[in-house]
């Protein structure tokens, strides 16, 4: 058996070398603050001890990223060799009970999606006696990356989430389209929204930032203008004006058909052509062989099946 240097060890935290691993992998400190559950503040110190140890800058930061220097691409090798060797020592994660456990699922969400998952996600814990907890936070496609950025976020979900790259997992819960949702007027209940209606209606438009949508767009390539009363940036925000209001919405199908369920507001088809579109899990991919991040997604993989 051939000797090992303790005093040689002792001189450096092996978690320095963890943070270095991150840093190489990632070539951001954001990142790797997030896969290590830890500060950016504390990545940045980590660095500044590693590259007193080392006598090298080891990664500089440019405008694509942190760039390892020749001296960290030659330890990188032999770092995680290292780092391997001691991750096959300690073995495999233990198995992970949602019946046993108080973890808290940080999941971001919009307000939308949260309508339709949150109260089966709920129920479904309720019903089969789950020791896990859930805890809601807003984010959307446009935001789901920041969100991603705290550290004790699960995983967002999110329609077509954008800019995404391979830091990142992701896996489609279910496809879904456009409905009208809108306060019927007497004896209009089951009765389809017509197009000359539709087109001559006042509508309140929801979006991220409460601008122009694309049913602006589809409105004017069919030669209409839409005349929006009241624009929103969150679909529940919207839900008092649709009630008190002759007013229509045009939202997500599965969006449509939560609120109605909980109002006395009515759902009809749009009457033209609506695209159909996809809604994301999406979580860092550090997290991605976690059992209970494992468990979390086969269990809303399971309860979002029904959504359409």
């Amino acid at each position: 058996m051939s000797r090992i240097n303790v005093r040689n060890i002792s001189r450096i935290d092996l978690n320095l070398l963890l943070t270095f691993h991150c840093l190489m992998t990632e070539r951001s400190a954001t990142r790797a603050s997030a896969m290590l559950h830890v500060t950016q503040g504390a990545v940045s110190s980590a660095l500044r001890r590693l590259r007193e140890h080392f006598g090298d800058e080891l990664f500089i930061r440019t405008a694509s990223g942190m760039q390892p220097t020749r001296k960290a691409m030659e330890l990188a090798p032999k770092i995680t060799e290292a780092l391997t060797s001691i991750s096959g020592l300690l073995g495999t994660e233990p198995d992970f009970s949602p019946h046993d456990s108080s973890y808290v699922f940080n999941i971001g969400l919009s307000d939308d999606i949260e309508a339709c998952l949150a109260p089966r996600i709920v129920n479904a814990a309720a019903a089969e006696g789950l020791g896990v907890t859930f805890a809601f936070h807003q984010s959307n496609s446009s935001l789901w990356k920041q969100s991603l950025q705290d550290p004790d976020m699960d995983l967002v979900i999110c329609a077509e989430p954008k800019d995404f790259n391979t830091s990142y997992s992701s896996q489609v819960l279910f496809s879904s389209s456009y409905a009208c949702l809108y306060r019927p007027r007497n004896g209009t209940a089951n009765e389809p929204i017509a197009l000359e209606d539709y087109f001559a209606a006042n509508h309140v438009r929801i979006s991220y930032d409460g601008r122009r949508g694309f049913i602006d767009d589809m409105f004017e390539a069919a030669g209409y203008a839409r005349h929006v009363t009241a624009s929103f940036t969150h679909f529940s925000g919207a839900l008092s004006t649709l009630m008190n209001s002759e007013v229509i919405a045009t939202i997500p199908s599965f969006a449509a058909e939560s609120y109605a369920a909980m109002t006395d507001l009515t759902v009809s088809p749009v009457p033209f052509p609506v695209p159909s579109f996809r809604c994301f899990m999406v979580w860092d991919i550090a997290r991605h062989n976690k059992p209970h991040h494992e468990w979390l997604r086969q269990f809303i993989g399971n309860l979002a099946q029904v959504v359409r």
